[in-house]
Protein backbone atom coordinates (compact mmCIF):
# COMPACT_ATOMS: atom_id res chain seq x y z
CA UNK A 1 0.00 0.00 0.00
CA UNK A 2 1.27 3.36 -1.03
CA UNK A 3 2.24 5.90 1.83
CA UNK A 4 0.35 8.94 -0.02
CA UNK A 5 -2.93 9.73 1.14
CA UNK A 6 -2.99 7.73 4.71
CA UNK A 7 -2.63 9.65 7.90
CA UNK A 8 0.62 11.01 9.08
CA UNK A 9 2.21 12.97 11.95
CA UNK A 10 4.37 15.89 12.04
CA UNK A 11 6.38 17.55 14.26
CA UNK A 12 5.14 21.10 15.91
CA UNK A 13 5.70 23.45 17.91
CA UNK A 14 1.97 24.49 20.47
CA UNK A 15 0.93 26.97 22.67
CA UNK A 16 -2.78 27.46 24.29
CA UNK A 17 -5.13 28.48 21.63
CA UNK A 18 -8.30 31.13 21.72
CA UNK A 19 -10.16 28.80 23.51
CA UNK A 20 -9.95 25.88 25.49
CA UNK A 21 -10.61 23.09 22.91
CA UNK A 22 -8.28 24.64 20.44
CA UNK A 23 -3.70 25.21 20.39
CA UNK A 24 -1.76 27.76 17.93
CA UNK A 25 0.33 25.83 15.96
CA UNK A 26 3.73 26.79 15.00
CA UNK A 27 4.88 24.62 11.50
CA UNK A 28 8.37 25.23 9.64
CA UNK A 29 8.19 24.29 6.69
CA UNK A 30 11.07 22.74 3.90
CA UNK A 31 11.37 25.97 2.93
CA UNK A 32 12.44 27.48 5.97
CA UNK A 33 9.62 29.78 6.41
CA UNK A 34 7.21 28.76 9.58
CA UNK A 35 3.82 29.09 9.91
CA UNK A 36 1.10 29.25 12.11
CA UNK A 37 -2.69 28.38 12.61
CA UNK A 38 -5.24 27.28 15.33
CA UNK A 39 -6.52 23.49 15.41
CA UNK A 40 -8.63 21.19 17.69
CA UNK A 41 -6.85 19.53 20.65
CA UNK A 42 -8.08 16.22 19.43
CA UNK A 43 -5.44 16.66 16.47
CA UNK A 44 -2.71 16.64 18.56
CA UNK A 45 -0.75 14.01 20.43
CA UNK A 46 1.95 14.41 22.58
CA UNK A 47 4.97 11.98 23.17
CA UNK A 48 7.38 12.79 26.27
CA UNK A 49 8.19 16.80 25.09
CA UNK A 50 7.12 16.23 21.63
CA UNK A 51 3.90 17.43 20.14
CA UNK A 52 2.67 15.88 16.67
CA UNK A 53 -0.18 16.98 14.72
CA UNK A 54 -1.90 14.25 12.47
CA UNK A 55 -1.83 15.58 8.86
CA UNK A 56 -3.04 13.96 5.53
CA UNK A 57 -0.17 13.13 3.37
CA UNK A 58 -0.20 14.06 -0.11
CA UNK A 59 3.47 12.93 -1.49
CA UNK A 60 6.21 12.49 -0.86
CA UNK A 61 10.17 13.12 -2.36
CA UNK A 62 12.91 11.58 -1.40
CA UNK A 63 15.23 13.12 -3.42
CA UNK A 64 14.63 16.71 -2.09
CA UNK A 65 14.01 15.11 1.71
CA UNK A 66 10.13 16.63 1.00
CA UNK A 67 6.99 15.40 1.76
CA UNK A 68 3.80 17.33 0.67
CA UNK A 69 0.68 17.10 3.50
CA UNK A 70 -2.73 18.52 3.49
CA UNK A 71 -3.09 20.61 7.37
CA UNK A 72 -6.52 20.12 8.76
CA UNK A 73 -7.04 24.21 8.63
CA UNK A 74 -4.92 27.01 6.43
CA UNK A 75 -2.06 28.80 7.91
CA UNK A 76 -2.42 32.75 8.39
CA UNK A 77 1.09 33.36 6.39
CA UNK A 78 0.08 31.32 3.29
CA UNK A 79 -3.79 30.82 3.40
CA UNK A 80 -3.75 27.40 1.82
CA UNK A 81 -3.71 23.95 3.62
CA UNK A 82 -1.23 22.79 1.51
CA UNK A 83 2.33 22.82 2.68
CA UNK A 84 6.00 20.82 2.03
CA UNK A 85 8.09 19.55 5.19
CA UNK A 86 10.57 18.40 5.72
CA UNK A 87 10.99 14.34 5.13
Amino acid sequence: MSDQNKEYWIPVTVSEGMFSTEYAIMLKLASGENVSFFVDKDLVKTSGNDCLLRVLLVSADPNKNRKRVLLPTETFETASRWVEVAA
